[in-house]
């Protein structure tokens, strides 16, 4: 169990870098001396939307990112107890002799960071290409605008300030495995930096995905493209795709234009969710027979949702009928869920799959639990003209990064369960050692605790 007094959530890579964070750091020290909060659990009523934060809220934002941990649930919700009991709730119908069955990969968050380079990333996919691309359709989140005509604009090392993204097509071909694999079927293109670049941001961004016959969904250049939301055949079995997120960051759809980003306030407790009712009653109508939701939301560097998200999730479930949920911005991972309930449209009974995160995948950022990406492969099967889930794997990987004076020469993602059993494979780099003990801490508390063990890939 990771002890929050001595834990340091962070590592950071370059000297300006340890300079901040360590002056943020001292901040803090000096305002618990002065009698200032801490916090063990999420704050209440925390929202992460950057237009609404109250000083509180992102003094708590700061507080879990820089300083101390937040390692338990909402207080009095019973979230640990909740997640850790849900081992046997999985409806697997694998024993079926369906030869109707697609496979679906899916990643977290694809992100601009300054290390995201052909030449950093030459040795990024050698362990996880293979899994994630081998599968009938592969799918993940573009964390960011890509307008080839601006240069690019990364993530911070330390970031104190609203920051605007920016990708280009080298960092792109890292993300898509450098045309060595087949690359992404769907891309999310609904979060809270959709409209970092504006307008044209949006626009060149689904240019440039058109142009890589790259399936898109959550943002449009009109009204008729966001409701002819993607719906793939596969096998026999049609797949419908639907993405919306819960915040802007700092910035809103310009007047009438709203169909730039499915945006609504998904963090919030009691939100307005028509527009995902009516898609997804339209995905049906359409002849989607498997419903496949992006719910950008959440809280970032917790182990566990909110209790308002695990809310918002399951009314979005219950009204929905969606199939499955793959969440995104928490930036590391979080566990499953398995929800019973009852299919709005046809009153039979059915079973939704709710990922929270997967945490960040092509990323490398210093708070250390997002070096942790969880990796996912679902198989769907027609039975007696139904589509159901019948099966799961689950990959955790390290993303190591090789770091010479304060520069990231390579990185890396190295397979959790291989790193467990030859941990020699960090021969050398003690800061590495260290920092996946911790993770490995992470990930048994956390993460492998409840569903998701039975799940993970043995080697």
């Amino acid at each position: 169990m990771l002890d929050p007094k001595h834990y340091n959530p962070v590592r950071p890579i370059s000297l300006k870098g340890k300079f901040l964070v360590g002056l943020v750091r001292l901040l803090f020290k000096m305002r618990k001396v002065l009698g200032g909060q801490d916090w063990e659990q999420p704050l209440e009523g925390h929202h992460e939307d950057p237009r609404k934060m109250t000083r509180k809220q992102q003094l708590y934002f700061g507080y879990k990112y820089y300083y101390r941990a937040i390692l338990k649930g909402d207080k009095g919700a019973g979230l640990e107890e909740y997640f850790q009991s849900q081992g046997a709730k999985f409806q697997s119908k694998a024993i079926s002799k369906s030869t109707q069955k697609i496979t679906l990969s899916s990643g977290g968050d694809l992100m601009p960071y300054f290390c995201i380079t052909s030449t950093q990333c030459q040795k990024i996919w050698q362990d996880s290409g293979d899994f994630f691309f081998n599968a009938d359709l592969v799918v993940g989140n573009l964390e960011t605008p890509l307008h080839p005509k601006k240069p690019a604009s990364y993530v911070p090392e330390v970031m104190l300030s609203n920051m605007y993204f920016n990708a280009n097509e080298d960092m792109f071909g890292v993300f898509s495995g450098f045309g060595k694999y087949k690359g992404f079927d769907v891309l999310s293109t609904a979060n809270n930096h959709s409209l970092d670049q504006g307008e044209a941001g949006v626009l060149e961004t689904l240019q440039f995905l058109d142009a890589q016959n790259i399936t898109h969904v959550g943002t449009a250049r009109s009204l008729d493209e966001r409701d002819q939301f993607p719906i793939l055949e596969k096998n026999g079995i049609k797949v419908a795709f639907l993405s919306y997120t819960f915040s802007l960051n700092a910035l809103v759809c310009p007047p009438g234009k709203s169909y730039l980003a499915n945006h609504m306030n998904l963090n919030e407790a009691n939100p307005d969710i028509s527009l995902i009712v009516a898609q997804a009653k339209q995905a049906r109508e359409r002849g989607a027979e498997f419903l496949i939701a992006f719910l950008h939301m959440g809280c970032a560097y917790q182990p566990y949702p909110s209790k308002v998200i695990v809310d918002n999730m399951h009314q979005i479930c219950k009204e929905t009928g969606i199939d499955l949920v793959l969440g995104g911005h928490p930036h590391n991972a979080q566990p499953i869920e398995f929800l019973d309930l009852k299919d709005p449209f046809t009153g039979l009974a059915k079973q939704s799959t709710i990922v929270y995160s997967q945490g960040d995948f092509i990323a490398y950022d210093i708070h250390k639990w997002c070096k942790l990406p969880l990796l996912l492969k679902f198989e769907l099967s027609k039975i007696e003209d139904k589509v159901v889930l019948t099966d799961l794997q689950a990959k955790l990987f390290y993303n190591y990064a090789e770091i010479t004076n304060g520069n990231v020469q390579a990185l890396q993602l190295l397979d959790y369960q291989k790193l467990i059993a030859n941990p020699q494979l960090l021969e050398g780099d003690i800061n590495a050692q260290k920092e996946f003990e911790e993770l490995k801490s992470f990930a048994e508390t956390y993460i492998l605790k409840g569903n998701l063990k039975r799940f993970l890939v043995k080697e």
